[in-house]
């Protein structure tokens, strides 16, 4: 009996499980995967908020998203919750990509107390759409995932929405650069639970 107990202890310890170091590693950073995009010129815009206002303190900041037109390179927009002398305001400062890789600058600051219309826009038209959608889900979160250019005339927005019940689905508005109308909305379901 004790060399059968034995047997079964060595058998046991002999047998290597393989361990899934990508299972239990976080996904890599990647600057251009959709979701991290925002992070490589988030200095650049803090920078450019602070030296627009050196006196004030960050409370906060938001990505608010991205745009993409033929031929330039994406815009990314920051807002900044800024204080100084007691009060509080929101910046916006839009930060340019260059063509050439790795650069890029501020090219709009503006000081205000209200939502960026133009950015904000994107925003509501991605949530109705998924309301209309998933008539039946409550949408618990979403954040802005991206931009992209689709040619000469067509940009798109992406948005990443978490719904119950459903899971985690992307909404892509796709629109005419010239004139904003809507070409089309595109759902992909990414996770369900």
């Amino acid at each position: 009996m004790k060399s059968l107990i034995a047997l079964a202890i060595a058998a046991m310890l002999s047998v290597s499980v393989p361990s899934s170091p990508s299972s239990a590693a976080p996904t890599k950073y990647d600057p251009d995967d959709g979701y991290h995009q925002y992070i490589k010129w988030i200095g650049v815009a803090r920078k450019a908020a602070s030296q627009r206002y050196p006196q004030a303190s960050l409370v906060d900041l938001l990505y608010v998203g991205c745009k993409s037109e033929w031929p330039s390179a994406k815009q990314f927009v920051y807002k900044f919750w800024m204080q100084e002398n007691g009060k509080e305001f929101g910046v916006y400062v839009t930060v340019d990509e260059a063509k050439d890789p790795g650069k890029a600058f501020a090219s709009r600051i503006e000081k205000t107390d209200a939502r960026n219309t133009a950015y904000g826009r994107w925003e509501r038209y991605a949530e109705e759409a998924v309301k209309a959608k998933y008539p039946d889900a409550e949408i618990r979160s979403y954040r802005p995932f991206g931009c992209a250019c689709l040619n000469k005339q067509a940009s798109s927005q992406i948005f990443r929405f978490w719904i119950e019940p459903g899971g985690i689905i992307e909404a892509a508005i796709e629109y005419d650069v010239k004139t904003d109308k809507v070409l089309a909305v595109k759902f992909r379901p990414l996770r369900s639970f």
